[in-house]
């Protein structure tokens, strides 16, 4: 791999600090540097999809997410933040993994409930999993 690696992080903003540093561990095998932390809002189809009205809501997503960014610079990596509005998680972070040149895609997992509906339905990671071209490292947390 090359020397700047830039890795995108997809991130629920519901991640504890515990979490995040067994999930970091892997990736200093990859000599990561450059981290985008992005977490998607899933807007429903009645409202649009601009920013227009959103600035609360994003100022507060990156309220929450800002720590981690702040921990990981700390840390000794170049972390930024990258928040979007999409009808689909998945799609979201799958556009975002192609349009840039990300080495990998880095997430974690939750562990699935035992619901039915939870047992049916496909997770996110495996959407981008099928979507990207490029590696999806998970993580289960």
């Amino acid at each position: 791999m090359s020397e700047e690696v830039g890795v995108l992080m997809p991130i629920s903003g519901k991640i504890e600090y515990s979490d995040l540093i067994a999930a970091m561990l892997p990736l200093l095998r990859f000599q990561a540097t450059h981290l985008t932390l992005l977490h998607v809002i899933e807007t429903p189809v009645s409202t649009p999809l601009g920013s227009e009205g959103m600035d609360d809501i994003f100022k507060e997503t990156e309220n929450k997410i800002s720590p981690i960014r702040d921990w990981l610079n700390n840390q000794g990596y170049i972390a930024t933040i990258k928040i979007v509005t999409a009808r689909k998680v998945p799609d979201a972070i799958a556009e975002e993994a192609s349009s840039t040149d990300y080495s990998l895609v880095f997430m974690m997992k939750r562990r699935k409930s035992g619901g039915l509906f939870n047992r049916l339905s496909k997770s996110v990671t495996e959407a981008v999993i099928r979507n990207v071209d490029c590696p999806v490292i998970t993580i289960l947390v």
